[in-house]
């Protein structure tokens, strides 16, 4: 394993009830419908039509519009969860927003994917970003992505085309924006 996964790996936590998670790269359908989720910055969020196909595993990215980040995590529960996600990030304009919030419900054995994908130039911001899901007011899991400049990764921009702050499982799919 080299450093610089050794680092990624660090900024992931995990509680028992996540059986399985993938942090990566993903490119959303341009097919999607809105939902109302008044504690995002655009107020509401994406619902897709279509499966997010996930391009890469990785916790680094550029800050390219159309490039989403995120994570595909099975939960051991057996029942429906609602989970609670918050995106943290460096201060967004025009309000200096840092934190961004939904809930979505994933059904027992079910995989759920939850990500943020850039759509506007203001949320094209390098830095520190957390990707978390709450069950029960305890954390289920935490994820630290490292957002950097498009000219420092060159060789990721061309990943996707177009975007937004999603979330999907397989029975009822729920995403953000």
């Amino acid at each position: 394993m080299s450093g610089a996964m050794a680092q990624a790996d660090e900024t992931v936590t995990l509680s028992p009830r996540v059986a399985s998670l993938i942090p990566g790269l993903f490119c959303a359908a341009d097919d999607r419908n809105r939902r109302e989720a008044p504690d995002t910055m655009a107020g509401f969020i994406y619902e897709p039509e279509a499966p997010v196909e996930m391009v890469a595993e990785g916790q680094v990215l550029p800050a390219v519009i159309g490039l989403g980040f995120g994570v595909r995590y099975t939960l051991t529960d057996t029942d429906m969860t609602v989970l609670h996600y918050i995106v943290s990030h460096p201060a967004m304009p025009p309000n200096g927003m840092t934190e961004q919030r939904w809930r979505s419900d994933l059904s027992g054995g079910n995989i759920g994917t939850v990500f943020f994908q850039f759509d506007f130039e203001n949320e094209l911001q390098p830095g520190d970003w957390r990707i978390a899901a709450m069950i029960d007011g305890e954390v289920a899991f935490d994820v630290g992505f490292t957002v950097r400049p498009a000219s420092d990764l060159p060789e990721m921009v061309g990943l996707c085309q177009g975007g937004s702050l999603l979330s999907l499982n397989q029975t009822r799919r729920a995403a953000a924006g």
